[in-house]
């Protein structure tokens, strides 16, 4: 047979498969269901769904039609036929391929014996028909079973215990085996098989297996101002007035280490540097002097409205490196958002306190500007329709004629609103400086004994750079975060030290930040077929980030990695995930 009829049949049998699938489906609204539950099921977000029913009300009525994704549209309708025949391409692995078509390593080996002398280019390998756990993609969890994979890691990393863990995949009494796909949990309501705990489900980890050899072509974009420097009197000027150039060289530092490493695990990066000079103009032209054609990903530009100027000019994707107020409702199909959006934190947050509040008395702390007032009321209506829900008390500063006094929280106002007799959270609603410092100095003014008293804020942020560490502690102040940094672990200890040895300083958060961002997505990308792949593959944990990326319906790539941090009095930080 000759290899274009082998090719013509390969691509009629695909065709058979896919020509009758539909990208959107109906779906008809069941009893109790509500936006949120649905996006859940098709992994999607509130906002999307709405965005693709447009006519529907604000809430769901049972026996509604809307439109859903549909979880089988690119994949093969193993119904239609027994075997599907599959011709291996440069560069593709077992892993992949399994993946590819929802089936285990150790099934496609065995109906390819041919396999046991290794995958080759030019193969043609059946696949064959997945086991129907592996067809329940849609209803369960699952975990492909990979190298150093135990079930004690399992049970820690998913939070479920050994017994629901067997209860689920009977086949692991005889043992955990390579390439072994377990359900971990369902996605949808099973009265006899959910978790009781309330917990919030663990996402899928990200494992790293980096393709040896693997090319990639990688371009930095950042604002090194070159063009300022003329001669060595301006250099030290600039150097010493100049906080972006500290952030910019620090960040530069810590892509650098983040290559390297990469590139000692066998991956073959090609870099190029540019300096953006923080223009528009620049940009334009860099685009206009460059082909960006044969780039795989561009780190940068630094500032989020330059990464959308350059979604514009070029296809390539941009990692946009740190967060930006402006990146919430602005986005393009190419921009990879690796800092989360604030809704997504304070989502987090709300849902942390929803899930173990018990009848605590509430205060809520804000500053009276026009800027945290629609989420002022958002909150107090969320926090409202708690079950059970007790008192909330909103305190904001009293007027006065002095734009500081203007932010001051009155102590004996504050301490009139909590409770001797039951606990009291104190959520902070407040990114200002004096209306942070009064509230918290304010309960310390009292004897802190007499009353209990929980601190949270939505964000950790400058606000909170002068308040004494000790002071949080001992009201377990806890707040949403994707960034945290543990530093007396193994890996944060070697990157210090490498880090110290190759620049004689110690890494800032911009060269951490740096870092992670950089290798990260290098390494997905290395451990996959494309970067879309490689972005999908789950959650990480770097030195001081958490990256789990999703694709949405309309715009950008999302990092929505969240964890809740509780400071405790002995200055220790449990996580919730």
């Amino acid at each position: 047979m000759s290899k274009l009829r082998i090719v013509i049949i390969v691509f009629l049998i695909s065709f058979i498969g896919f020509a009758q699938q539909k990208k959107y489906v109906s779906y008809t609204v069941q009893k109790g269901e509500t936006y949120k539950s649905i996006a859940k099921q098709y992994n999607l977000s509130k906002r999307d769904l709405k965005r693709l029913n447009p006519d529907v009300g604000r809430k769901l009525k049972p026996n509604t039609v809307i439109i859903v994704p549909n979880l089988n549209f690119g994949k093969p309708d193993f119904d239609k036929f027994e075997n599907i025949i599959h011709l291996v391409k440069p560069k593709e692995t077992l892993f992949g391929i399994s993946k590819k078509y929802g089936i285990t390593i150790k099934n496609l080996k065995k109906a390819n014996p041919v396999l046991e002398e290794g995958l080759k280019i030019g193969m043609k390998l059946t696949i064959p028909k997945p086991e129907k756990s592996v067809l329940d993609s849609s209803k369960y969890q699952l975990h492909t079973v990979v190298k150093d994979d135990t079930v004690y890691s399992l049970i820690k990393w998913y939070n479920i215990s050994v017994e629901k863990l067997l209860k689920l995949n009977p086949d692991l009494a005889q043992g955990l085996k390579l390439g072994m796909v377990l359900k971990i949990k369902l996605l949808v309501e099973d009265s006899e098989l959910m978790d009781s705990s309330g917990g919030i489900e663990p996402q899928q980890k990200f494992v790293e297996n980096i393709h040896f050899g693997k090319k990639l072509n990688v371009a930095v974009m950042l604002p090194y101002q070159l063009n300022k420097m003329k001669d060595s009197v301006a250099v030290m000027n600039f150097e010493k007035s100049n906080s972006l150039l500290n952030i910019t060289t620090d960040f530069h530092l810590g892509i650098q280490m983040a290559i390297d490493s990469v590139k000692s695990k066998g991956v073959n990066v090609r870099v190029n540097y540019y300096d953006t000079e923080n223009s528009f103009e620049k940009i334009q032209y860099l685009v206009h002097r460059n082909n960006f054609d044969e780039v795989d990903v561009v780190v940068g530009p630094l500032f989020y409205d330059k990464a959308v100027f350059l979604s514009k000019k070029i296809k390539t994707p941009i990692i946009a490196p740190i967060f930006s107020k402006k990146q919430a409702n602005n986005g393009a199909k190419n921009i990879v958002k690796s800092a989360t959006d604030t809704d997504v934190l304070d989502d987090k947050l709300m849902d942390y306190l929803k899930n173990n509040y018990k009848g605590e008395n509430i205060v809520v702390v804000n500053d009276d500007k026009n800027r945290t007032q629609s989420k002022l009321w958002k909150i107090v209506n969320q926090l409202k329709s708690f079950d059970t829900i007790q008192n909330i008390t909103v305190i904001k500063p009293l007027p006065s004629e002095d734009e500081i006094q203007n932010l001051v929280i009155n102590n004996e106002i504050l301490i009139e609103k909590l409770s001797l007799t039951s606990n009291n959270w104190i959520l902070l609603i407040s990114d200002e400086n004096e209306t942070t410092a009064s509230a918290i100095n304010g309960l310390k003014s009292y004897e802190s004994e007499e009353f209990d008293v929980r601190l949270f804020a939505f964000n950790k942020g400058k606000n909170f750079d002068k308040i004494d560490n000790n002071l949080l502690g001992s009201y377990n102040f806890t707040f949403p975060t994707s960034e945290y940094l543990v530093v007396d672990n193994d890996l944060s200890k070697r990157f210090y030290e490498k880090f110290q040895n190759i620049n004689h300083a110690v890494p800032s958060k911009y060269a951490i930040r740096g870092f992670d961002v950089t290798y990260d997505v290098l390494a997905r990308m290395a451990s996959a077929e494309t970067i879309g792949e490689g972005l999908a593959a789950g959650v990480s944990t770097r030195l001081s980030s958490i990256f789990n990326y999703n694709k949405k319906l309309f715009g950008a790539t999302e990092n929505d990695a969240v964890v809740v941090i509780q400071y405790t009095k002995d200055l220790e930080s449990i996580i919730f995930e």
